[in-house]
């Protein structure tokens, strides 16, 4: 970073990013004191613009990579050949961003509150695109996009009891996100081919939707034996075309309610997570319960009870399965006891030589959700974590785990 606030990017650019903030806050010393309950009230707003510098310097410029050949004998040979394309013109990936916010106390500090409202541009986006294979199929850097992230964050914090010996406080936090990408210079990016062998990408990022949307077939229901998809192009037969936006990975609402209390010498702390609105592709599901693979197999038992009529017949030939479909969209909503923790505290003037704690946790204790998979909050899939977000191909289960502690205070 330079005395004067700009940065060099990629070895070509140069950038300078503004931010501003202001704040003000009244209290009780002020005209607060006409006013019932309320014990302190401030508005923030702040404005900025921020780059993002993520890729590799110079990656822009045009590379070589080598490359071993062999000329119908045994003898390697080392050539060059390009590597990436130069793209001299590229600038940093902007990030413009306005927030407004309010904090607020109430009835002597026992509850607050704060809210922010923040809406969020990237542009100028920074996308690796690829040249199709008979022109080379190298790859090059460009500015392709703008990418809006709209959202609210929430937290309240209450203090119902604060007494001597018994207390309880307790803390809500929630959060609304909209993303949306609002220009695609390349029009359609896909995500990564999910398994060897398989054709179709389950992700693609494309103008007006999320990032994370899952693109497939809409299944109608079983006829004949056989699964059936729904014909959006009109033209016989399932094809390519006949895919659509089947979901999406990012969740519309995301809570967090922590507990906690304190009786005497004992205490408790409860920790829930949730979120609504995300959906996964559960790709162990539908591997299960499809007769495809070297040994065509299923292993789902719903698949063998219910084959005919909510699965396909078993051994009835000519059944095309889509895995990329709404067959195989689940929910992935969930509220989860992520953290139970109990401890009570001996006092040094019982123990005569320290304060000692003994704290009994647990972690994960149960989920609630219509997700039939291991995990609703988890994905599996490598390749790229924001464009294949919502596909479950064996994510590891999240442990339960109890563990026992003593801690002394000296």
């Amino acid at each position: 970073m330079r005395a004067d606030g700009s940065s060099r990017f990629l070895g070509q650019k140069w950038g300078y990013f503004p931010s501003v903030a202001f704040a003000w806050t009244a209290s009780n010393e002020e005209f607060m004191k006409g006013i019932n309950n309320l014990d302190e009230l401030k508005f923030r707003t702040s404005w900025g613009i921020i780059g993002n510098q993520s890729v590799s310097p110079y990656s822009n410029l045009g590379l070589m990579s080598s490359q071993t050949y062999y000329y119908g004998g045994t003898s390697a040979y080392t050539g060059y050949w390009a590597y990436n394309i130069p793209t001299p013109d590229v600038t940093w990936e902007k990030t413009r961003q306005l927030d407004f916010g309010v904090d607020m106390s109430l009835f002597n500090h026992k509850l607050s509150i704060s809210a922010d409202y923040y809406k969020k541009l990237t542009y100028d986006a920074l996308i690796q695109s690829t040249m199709p294979y008979y022109l080379g199929g190298v790859g090059y850097w460009t500015n392709s996009g703008e990418i809006s992230n709209t959202g609210v964050d929430l937290a309240i914090t209450a203090r119902p009891i604060q007494k001597r010996n018994i207390s309880w406080s307790s803390t809500l936090n929630a959060s609304w996100m909209k993303n949306k990408i609002e220009k695609f210079d390349n029009k359609v990016e896909w995500g990564s081919v999910m398994a060897s062998g398989m054709a179709d990408q389950a992700t693609i990022i494309m103008e007006d939707e999320p990032i994370g949307s899952i693109f497939g077939y809409v299944w109608t229901g079983i006829k004949d034996g056989l699964d059936t998809y729904e014909d959006l192009d009109g033209i016989a037969g399932i094809g390519g075309n006949d895919r659509k936006i089947i979901g999406k990975a990012t969740p519309d609402f995301i809570f967090g309610w922590n507990n906690s209390f304190t009786y005497k010498n004992w205490g408790m702390n409860m920790f829930f997570t949730a979120a609504l609105g995300a959906q996964r592709l559960n790709m162990v599901k539908a591997t299960m319960a499809s007769l495809s693979g070297d040994f065509a197999m299923i292993t789902l038992a719903d698949a063998y009870y219910e084959a005919g009529v909510n699965y396909p017949a078993l051994g009835v030939a000519g059944n095309q399965p889509q895995y990329v479909s709404t067959r195989w969209m689940e929910k992935a909503d969930y509220l989860r006891l992520q953290n139970l923790s109990l401890y009570y505290t001996l006092r040094k003037d019982v123990t005569k030589f320290a304060d000692v704690r003994f704290t009994l946790s647990a972690q994960n204790l149960f989920t609630i959700t219509p997700y039939t998979g291991y995990d609703p909050a988890g994905a599996s899939r490598g390749g790229n974590a924001d464009y294949d977000a919502g596909i479950d191909m064996g994510a590891y289960p999240t442990p339960r785990t109890i563990t026992f502690g003593v801690r002394f205070d000296f």
